[in-house]
């Protein structure tokens, strides 16, 4: 393998690294979404918390939206619907552009 070569691969190994890091910000990014006048985050964390606490407590019950603001969910079914549906859109996506690197390289 010459230099040129080795250059031209490095690059984009760069450039996909790049696109890959700034495609999963962009993920966690829309992760956010609104909910009853309060942001929330539907990550995994906060999908497993609602679970566990509509499974356990039943509702109503309180949660720290993304400004650490305590909020009451009456409907622990809706919100964790809402949270699967946000999480899975955006992981869905970025799986999609995370394929699209692997056939470039």
């Amino acid at each position: 393998m010459d230099f040129g070569e080795l250059k031209k691969h490095s690059d984009l190994s760069y450039d996909i690294a790049t696109a890959k890091a700034n495609a999963l910000e962009r993920a966690q990014s829309r992760q956010q979404f609104a909910y009853n006048g309060h942001l929330f985050k539907a990550d995994a964390d906060t999908i497993c918390l609602v679970k566990t606490l509509s499974e356990l407590q039943g509702a109503p019950f309180y949660v720290l939206d993304a400004n650490q603001n305590p909020v009451e969910i009456k409907d622990p079914k809706d919100f964790l619907m809402n949270l699967v549906e946000r999480n899975q859109e955006t992981l869905n996506s970025y799986h999609q552009i995370a394929q699209s690197f692997q056939t470039r390289s």
